[in-house]
């Protein structure tokens, strides 16, 4: 597993790493009103914010995948350079990609990665962490890390969310953060540190979250009966108060 530190060098009192995962760029359904206000948001809090982009960046449809390829609004191509297009002016802030089943399918199907792809469009190729990784956030004496894994397995159900995040959350990290179900899904969980130096043991919140998805309900999913959702954007909100360490989530709606 792979770990990246985070680029952010300065000393505010509040991080806001921005979560944005299954954005489908080509699909008919992404709601592109949905990802201005996320973009928006960003920019009104440009200085204390980041980013973790966690994979299905694509729709990615090929003939040999599920999904109605004609259904889709662009070429894999053009899917991939709107997506370039969109997080240019933002790349500085992007501290971890992931790829996704979406944007794998295309790479099974051509060996052609097209995640790896966009990370090198946008000169950040040594962001990218391929399956799944961990990013640290170092700040004002306070340390918060965040593994990331797209998301495998079933989740027609927040239990079968919970599950699979367990089954995937294999480090220590503060924050076990994917995407791929399409739901709103967080959850605090306690966990108790060991500080040998002061001989204490201090409860700590640590996280599951679900990213959601920025798609309105697509056909294949009316078609199959599938639970229809709201799109949202998670965020997590870092404490930098030495005193007053914590995370909290909130979402872009």
């Amino acid at each position: 597993m792979k770990y990246l530190q985070s680029g952010y060098r300065g000393n505010t009192k509040e991080l806001r790493v921005y979560l944005m995962n299954d954005l489908h760029f080509g699909a008919e359904a992404v709601d592109y009103d949905l990802l201005k206000r996320v973009f928006k948001e960003i920019d009104r809090h440009r200085d204390h914010a980041r980013i973790l982009i966690n994979g299905d960046i694509i729709e990615g449809v090929t003939k040999n995948s599920t999904g109605d390829l004609f259904q889709q609004r662009l070429t894999p191509k053009e899917q991939l350079d709107l997506a370039v297009e969109w997080f240019e002016p933002y790349k500085d802030l992007i501290d971890g990609i992931t790829i996704g089943n979406h944007d794998y399918r295309t790479e099974r199907d051509t060996s052609f990665d097209p995640i790896e792809t966009f990370a090198r469009y946008l000169g950040i190729k040594d962001r990218y962490l391929g399956d799944e990784g961990i990013v640290g956030f170092a700040w004002n004496k306070c340390f918060y890390s965040v593994q990331m894994h797209h998301g495998v397995g079933g989740g027609s159900t927040l239990a079968a969310i919970e599950r699979n995040m367990k089954r995937l959350w294999k480090s220590d990290a503060h924050v076990m953060y994917c995407g791929h179900w399409h739901k709103e899904f967080a959850k605090p969980v306690k966990r108790y540190a060991i500080d040998p130096y002061n001989k204490t043991i201090r409860e700590e919140r640590r996280w599951m979250v679900c990213g959601n998805t920025i798609l309105n309900t697509e056909k294949y999913a009316r078609r199959a009966g599938m639970e229809e959702s709201y799109p949202s954007q998670a965020v997590l909100i870092m404490s930098g108060r030495t005193y007053a360490k914590g995370i909290e989530v909130d979402w872009i709606r």
